[in-house]
């Protein structure tokens, strides 16, 4: 089904009554689809308190800066990198030390001073990248800004 929409608002988006609206530039239409009926299964509730958890962390604006300026630099020297923005660097960081240490590391139930007492690698970018969660970059030693 196509949506017809006045000239005035092409970038019509979101949900409303069960169906998804989404601009697509190459047809220079908006289009409807139907919002997808996911079963809600037991992992649903798992990553959803992982990612309240993640969430909480609340890492500073230096920590988050080490990260854009570290992603910039891998995208710079390798362009089949397709993350788009920090956070998914971040998530697949936490993920890949959570795989690496699953002793140590639980996502659900992670903590600001668990990382700090355990000294964790998530700790900052050059932790990370010294216990091979993230790809060594050139400069990496200077993204030591703490989460």
């Amino acid at each position: 089904m196509k949506a017809t929409v006045k000239e005035g608002i092409k970038g019509f988006s979101g949900k409303l009554d069960g169906a998804i609206y989404y601009y697509h530039p190459r047809l220079r239409r908006t289009l409807m689809r139907r919002a997808p009926q996911m079963p809600i299964q037991p992992q649903n509730h798992d990553y959803r308190d992982i990612s309240r958890q993640i969430k909480a962390l609340n890492p500073s604006e230096a920590y988050r800066n080490d990260f854009r300026m570290y992603l910039n630099a891998l995208m710079d020297r390798d362009d089949n990198v397709r993350l788009p923005s920090w956070y998914s660097l971040y998530i697949k960081m936490l993920w890949a030390m959570q795989a690496k240490y699953p002793e140590l590391v639980n996502l659900k139930t992670i903590t600001r001073e668990q990382i700090f007492a355990q000294n964790l690698p998530c700790r900052s970018v050059k932790a990370a990248v010294e216990a091979g969660l993230l790809s060594d970059i050139p400069g990496y030693q200077y993204m030591d800004r703490g989460i």
